[in-house]
């Protein structure tokens, strides 16, 4: 089997990236994968294991004709995702949606560029007029952006949808919503997969706090990501601050990931918890998966949503973290035991508190909670069972 393999990779910064790199290593033990995109991987490993082409070349028919299947990764990140985009609108192919609602990329693709025509039209045809409608009462400046407050309701993929030869995502939920739009497609739910299961996590998590100087009594909690307000960051912080108040247990919180959009050290620094939290920035993978590992909690808060899965919530599960998560689209498809859920309404702080007292009583609740988590991982987020569900797929 020949397959063009269109998506983002190293330099770009991007969990796509990350994805694809780690997937394609498995895939190609099963078929022969040639890489498309606008610019040239980086990756020492990938240029040595894969041919690299421009994604223009695929305009050529004769370069089109030599492959099976050609697959498209499609994100809400405009400036990632537009060449692959356009690629698949003039020849489709299987499209794997790492993002279920597109309506973000759509409006960087047509309202910020002031074709607002261009705008209504794409939400006409997914949306018809009730979607006309919402959109409208924002143009006129009676209403928030709808790609903020219709994610799921307005999730502007329908031309997308309508185009593929077979679609790949990442939960039930988006499964169910493909089926929807178009009941006859091929449409396949494929968990996201992570490399990392570790069965003696704990030992991994002792190791982890010493090279970060950290004692083993000290709780250690993490956020992973770009940090944004959509990562429920500062209401973390606020949650941290009550924590700090009301208990004796030192704890110390890593914000792992480049911070975009808010005030982070001004919040940090109001509620004089410098000593208590660390931002690292962007981080090489070796040094994300270390922090990960001192974790005895992590948070993948998330709201508003776009129906996307997270495939640093099943590194979390892997690395055996229980984890705390936002009662919200595909996050509710997790189990409690592995996955507590907090509200994201005005019990949001409230609730994320809470959830750390609930984690944090005892190294038993840990302990058990991580071994669940593990078992989650091995049972869901395999990579070689993964990359064997693909190839059937594309079959």
């Amino acid at each position: 089997m020949n397959i063009a393999y269109c998506s983002p990779f190293s330099p770009i910064k991007s969990g796509i990236s990350d994805f694809s790199e780690e997937l394609i290593m498995e895939l190609k033990q099963y078929a022969t994968i040639d890489l498309f995109y606008n610019r040239q991987p980086t990756k020492k490993e990938i240029q040595d294991n894969f041919n690299f082409y421009n994604i223009k070349e695929l305009d050529k028919e004769i370069v089109r004709s030599k492959y099976d299947v050609i697959v498209y990764h499609m994100g809400n990140n405009i400036a990632y995702h537009k060449c692959i985009a356009k690629m698949f609108m003039n020849y489709p192919g299987v499209l794997e949606l790492h993002d279920l609602s597109l309506h973000n990329y759509l409006a960087g693709d047509t309202y910020i560029h002031n074709d607002i025509d261009g705008y209504i039209k794409c939400i006409r045809y997914c949306h018809g007029e009730r979607g006309v409608k919402i959109a409208q009462n924002f143009l006129n400046g009676n209403a928030r952006a709808p790609w903020e407050t219709h994610v799921l309701e307005l999730t502007v993929n329908k031309h997308y949808i309508d185009k593929a030869k077979g679609i790949i995502v990442h939960s039930d939920m988006a499964k169910q919503m493909v089926k929807g739009i178009r009941p006859g497609v091929p449409v396949i739910n494929i968990p996201l997969h992570t490399p990392d299961i570790i069965e003696d996590h704990e030992l991994t998590k002792i190791n982890a706090k010493k090279l970060l100087n950290i004692s083993p009594e000290t709780l250690v909690l993490g956020s992973f990501g770009y940090a944004t307000s959509a990562k429920r960051i500062l209401e973390t912080l606020d949650a941290l601050a009550l924590y700090a108040k009301n208990k004796t247990k030192n704890f110390h919180y890593f914000i792992v990931g480049k911070v975009e959009g808010i005030d982070v050290n001004g919040k940090i620094s109001k509620l004089g918890m410098e000593k208590n939290v660390t931002v690292t920035g962007f981080t090489k993978l070796d040094e994300f998966k270390n922090y990960m590992s001192a974790c005895d909690i992590c948070l993948n808060l998330r709201y508003p949503t776009h129906g996307e899965s997270s495939a640093t919530l099943h590194r979390m599960f892997g690395m055996g973290k229980p984890v705390i998560v936002t009662d919200i689209g595909t996050f509710q498809d997790y189990p409690d035991d592995i996955a507590l859920k907090i509200r994201y309404d005005t019990n949001e702080v409230e609730d994320i508190y809470n959830a750390i007292c609930e984690l944090s009583k005892s190294k038993k609740t840990l302990k058990e909670k991580g071994e669940k988590a593990v078992l989650y991982a091995k049972q869901n987020c395999d990579i070689k069972k993964n990359a064997l569900r693909y190839i059937e797929f594309f079959k």
